[in-house]
């Protein structure tokens, strides 16, 4: 019979997955700007196509998870509460379920942005694919902090990318007030009900970026106990 050791043990690490999978939430929200621009040019056939490839990029997300909770069980030895663990997969499994769902709405209601949002709408939404890359970049030191404890050269990448993706975050904040300024001075000139999705959809795009910054203040905090 096999005896299983440590190098058993790392080969099943569950951080191996939560790599994967912010890859995999980092294509999603990079194929959310194809769709919207294709949203904005009304050429919803490529739409059509940007929404299934959202779409099974969040099947390949949810496999992941699956694998990162399978990998979780209560006899495998980690250096970081299970549930911490958990709790990191969910954050970051929010970001492609919320690509979808906005994928899933502008193309249900086959949403045209208004012609005074739409560079602003689409800014706001780049800048939140460059803060899911900036914490796609911070998964990548995941192995080697819990390997020094949160010491050494990957710690101070971590902080430097925690204090990019806080600006970041900052930033887009601010780009999202901006920008329902711009609906709030022209609501008045659009049918209601497509008023009210805007704002939902922006609403949605904010909460891309609140997850990934969250995902990267995750991940050092658990790396710091």
């Amino acid at each position: 019979m096999k005896v299983t050791g440590f190098t058993d043990i790392i080969k099943k690490s569950p951080f191996g997955p939560i790599r994967a999978h912010m890859l995999v939430s980092k294509a999603s929200v990079d194929e959310l700007i194809n769709f919207i621009e294709s949203a904005i040019d009304l050429n919803w056939n490529e739409a059509v196509k940007s929404r299934k490839v959202i779409s099974d990029l969040e099947n390949q997300a949810d496999t992941l998870k699956a694998e990162t909770r399978g990998l979780l069980t209560k006899s495998l030895f980690l250096a970081v509460p299970r549930e911490d663990i958990l709790d990191l997969i969910k954050l970051a499994d929010d970001i492609p379920n919320t690509v979808k769902d906005i994928s899933g709405l502008m193309i249900g209601r086959r949403m045209e942005i208004p012609d005074k949002i739409c560079s602003s709408f689409l800014h706001f939404a780049k800048e939140a694919a460059v803060i899911s890359e900036a914490v796609s970049e911070a998964v990548n030191y995941i192995d080697e902090l819990f390997q020094f404890s949160f010491g050494g050269n990957a710690a101070i990448k971590m902080q430097q990318l925690l204090k990019k993706l806080d600006s970041l975050e900052n930033k887009n904040d601010q780009t999202e007030i901006n920008l329902r300024a711009e609906l709030f001075a022209i609501e008045k000139d659009l049918p209601p009900v497509n008023v009210i999705f805007l704002y939902d959809i922006i609403n949605k795009i904010g909460e891309i970026s609140d997850r990934a910054e969250q995902v990267g203040h995750r991940i050092s905090l658990i790396a710091s106990r």
